[in-house]
């Protein structure tokens, strides 16, 4: 097979045993990049030091270009492309289009017939349509996901690479004939951007690409990294030559247990997030030790009048073999905007000393990269991938290197690292889903006692009741994948109350294979991979179309939420999290309700219940939600704000904060200023109220100013925060976490969430409702429940 380009040069099919060239622009990248390529990557970390990649190799060259002017980091992309003669060259590229996209694609550009770009990363929610990058099914430009950066995010790949001529490639095409478009494209001097939802998607793309020849390079994230890797073993004729890696020459055996014999295990966490506190919080409650150094020390340059931080003050001079020991920078001061790439330096130097003879989990690429510059480390080769984004790699001297991006991982991610590093250290402790202890980083003996009260003996599983939703909707396509998902077992036991037929339906739709299979009572459930438990109350005729309004389908809307809170009454359930349903199909078939909260509240006889809206960095509770706002300032009266407070403290205290930290807002700017704002509302409405609750031994702390409350509640001050009226929790809580936004109902008897998307009849049975939401949703509904009595 050949190609002609317009230049008249010939294309032709790779040869056996190729060589693979992969750059990209941080460390984190080069390790997800090396381990897709796996068995045959290598990292890089000083490029022009190591000689081209040996046939059936892939070499990774970690640029480090992420933070360089524009015009430096296109030098670094075209210097190392100049080396890759022959080569099959991959340029991995951030799934949310960050970086110097477009000069480096530019760069990379240069002197090849065609570059093919696919930065869809389908394990991150990450997926491309029409051109445009989807996070969790949201266009990235509607989403938050570039709040901390200086420019807005670009409207589609092609607005991000700018001069860079390109055309789009839909996802039929991708499906369908594919080969023949690229070379069409190519052939006319555009760079084919390429739709991909799954990863099936990414493999007909690199499958493809590779047939076009080494003169045709690849761009794209993570996903695509992974599907050329999946090609290259599929298609190479002969296993690798790994002479340039050292470390796979002399293995390392496993550690064995003992006073001696073991590297010490070093964990260098460069930043001071609440996710990052929770993770190292569950690693001190096994017994490592924290040092958090301050930001005053590690900031300064060498000649500053007050020196860099001395580590001795801290760590000792040595680290003792098998100890575990964890170093983060201390949120003991204000950061200066722009200064975190000088405090990962200070870092860097600080553990540079006692690093030298441990094994490390690097948290940050680009902690990861100053460390291991320190260390005078050029060299990784890729062992696996311990989870998601955390790659374990080997020095030439054996030394084990975990590496991981600074936002990935739930609560117990370091303590996963250290167990698969250590894992007859960690065995006897097995760790509950926590919320971030409140900031203390300095001093670890709060976050280890907020982990011991949570913990205790191993926390069990709560037994989740998913109801189906309106069965003509999206419901049964958004159920099926979030419960196969393998996160949803790890968390929570969950049995669905709706139309097995349905689900099967649905699984068929979306091409899966699992097995649905009906039970009387969630005591009957088995919950193993694969296995979709079911209360199948077969309400829905064979024949019911989908993206139809029906009555009947409202009808059995009700029912699934009717049995799920009868089963919540009965103690069989510990929480419930709700698939949409439709309100004009719920109303057509006679049942007058506005939704799933008022229905639930009818079902367990409750007459108030609370909206709590809940993200990975603050949870709020409303006063009041859907009302105008000046009816919102009359219906506000201590009576409501004290039962909104009892009602968010409970439901803390049920997901095991024992001691909840509630930072109540006022009404008024400034929460009044003494009388200054206002009539006088925050001493009339929410003293009285606070008052009662303090008596009563409730951490109830205001009434604060808005616009700071939820800035302390994102750094970890507050456990919750209670907002006076919809949009003062609304704004905040969207700009904080809309992509991984859960609205909860509390005040009933068991916690229940819900997806934060409707029935969608215009996708329902076409297999492309995003199942991102349900999963979320039943994450936290098992965050939130208390753990099933003991029968």
């Amino acid at each position: 097979m050949s190609l002609t380009s317009r230049g008249g040069q010939v294309l032709s099919r790779p040869s056996p045993a190729r060589r693979v060239l992969a750059l990209a622009d941080d460390l984190s990248g080069a390790a997800e990049t090396a381990v897709a390529l796996r068995p045959t990557g290598r990292i890089l970390l000083r490029p022009g030091a190591a000689a081209a990649p040996a046939p059936g190799e892939a070499t990774v060259l970690d640029l480090d270009t992420r933070h360089l002017p524009a015009d430096a980091a296109a030098r670094a992309v075209r210097t190392a492309v100049s080396t890759a003669d022959g080569c099959v060259l991959f340029k991995k590229v951030d799934s949310l289009l960050r970086g110097n996209l477009a000069a480096e694609t530019a760069a990379y550009a240069g002197g090849a017939v065609g570059v093919v770009i696919a930065p869809a990363l389908p394990v991150a929610g990450r997926t491309v349509r029409n051109g445009v990058v989807h996070l969790r099914g949201v266009p990235l430009h509607a989403t938050q996901a570039w709040r901390a950066e200086s420019r807005a995010a670009p409207r589609s790949v092609a607005a991000a690479l700018g001069d860079v001529p390109t055309a789009p490639v839909p996802l039929a095409v991708v499906r369908g004939a594919l080969p023949g478009r690229l070379r069409e494209l190519i052939a006319s001097g555009l760079h084919p951007v390429c739709d991909a939802e799954t990863d099936a998607d990414l493999d007909a793309i690199a499958e493809a690409a590779l047939e076009l020849g080494p003169q045709v390079r690849l761009l794209g994230a993570g996903g695509l990294a992974a599907a050329l890797g999946r090609g290259l073993r599929a298609g190479d004729a002969r296993p690798p030559d790994r002479a340039g890696c050292a470390a796979d020459l002399a293995p390392v055996p496993s550690p064995s247990p003992g006073p001696t014999g073991i590297r010490p295990l070093l964990v260098v966490v460069g930043t001071a997030e609440p996710g990052a506190i929770a993770q190292i919080a569950q690693l001190v409650a096994v017994g490592a030790h924290h040092v958090a150094l301050p930001v005053a020390h590690l900031g300064r340059p060498a000649d500053a009048p007050l020196a860099p931080v001395d580590p001795t003050a801290w760590l000792p001079a040595g680290l003792a073999p098998g100890s575990v020991t964890v170093v983060s920078i201390a949120d003991d001061g204000p950061v200066a905007p722009g200064s975190g790439r000088r405090l990962v330096a200070g870092l860097a130097r600080a553990v540079a000393e006692v690093a030298r003879d441990s094994d490390l989990v690097l948290t940050g690429g680009e902690t990861a990269r100053r460390v291991l510059d320190a260390l005078g480390v050029t060299l990784l080769c890729p062992v696996g991938q311990i989870q998601h984004g955390a790659v374990h790699s080997r020095t030439p001297d054996g030394r084990r290197v975990v590496t991981r991006p600074g936002s990935f991982g739930e609560a117990d991610s370091l303590l996963r690292i250290a167990r698969a590093l250590r894992p007859r250290l960690f065995t006897h402790f097995t760790a509950p889903a926590i919320h971030p202890p409140r900031r203390n980083p300095v001093n670890a003996a709060p976050a280890a006692a907020h982990l011991a009260e949570q913990t205790g003996a191993t926390r069990a599983l709560p037994v989740i009741a998913v109801t189906m939703g309106d069965g003509a909707g999206i419901g049964p396509e958004v159920v099926v994948p979030a419960l196969l998902h393998p996160d949803t077992l790890r968390v929570c036991h969950p049995v669905v109350v709706g139309d097995a037929a349905r689900l099967r339906e649905a699984a068929r739709i979306l091409g899966v294979e699992c097995t649905v299979v009906p039970v009387k009572h969630p005591s009957q459930a088995d919950f193993t991979p694969g296995r979709i438990n079911v209360i199948d109350l077969g309400l829905l005729p064979a024949d019911l179309p989908w993206g139809k309004l029906s009555a009947v389908a409202g009808d059995a809307a009700y029912h699934y939420v009717r049995v799920a809170a009868d089963l919540a009454l009965r103690g069989d359930v510990q929480g419930i999290c709700t698939a949409p349903l439709n309100k004009e199909a719920l109303h057509a078939a006679g049942h007058l309700y506005p939704g799933h909260t008022e229905l639930l509240a009818h079902f367990t006889g409750v007459e108030e219940v609370s909206m709590m809206l809940s993200t990975p960095k603050v949870k709020v509770i409303h006063v009041t939600t859907h009302i105008g706002l000046i009816d919102a300032v009359h219906r506000i009266e201590p009576g409501l704000v004290e039962r909104t407070v009892r009602r968010g403290h409970e439901a803390m205290v049920r997901a095991g904060v024992a001691a909840p930290v509630i930072g109540v807002c006022g009404i008024n700017p400034h929460a009044g200023e003494n009388g200054l704002f206002g009539h006088g509302e925050e001493e009339t409405k929410i003293v009285p109220a606070l008052e009662v609750l303090r008596a009563d031994g409730i951490d109830a702390r205001g009434p604060l100013p808005a616009d700071t409350a939820f800035f302390l509640a994102s750094r970890g001050d507050y456990d919750l925060i209670v907002a006076m009226y919809h949009d003062q929790g609304h704004g905040p809580v969207k700009v904080l976490g809309i992509e991984a936004g859960v609205n909860l109902t509390v005040g009933l008897p068991v916690i229940r969430t819900s997806v934060d998307h409707g029935t969608a009849f215009d996708i329902a049975g076409t297999g492309r409702a995003e199942a991102g939401s349900m999963v979320e949703a039943l994450r936290q509904a098992a965050e939130m429940s208390t753990a099933p009595a003991a029968r």
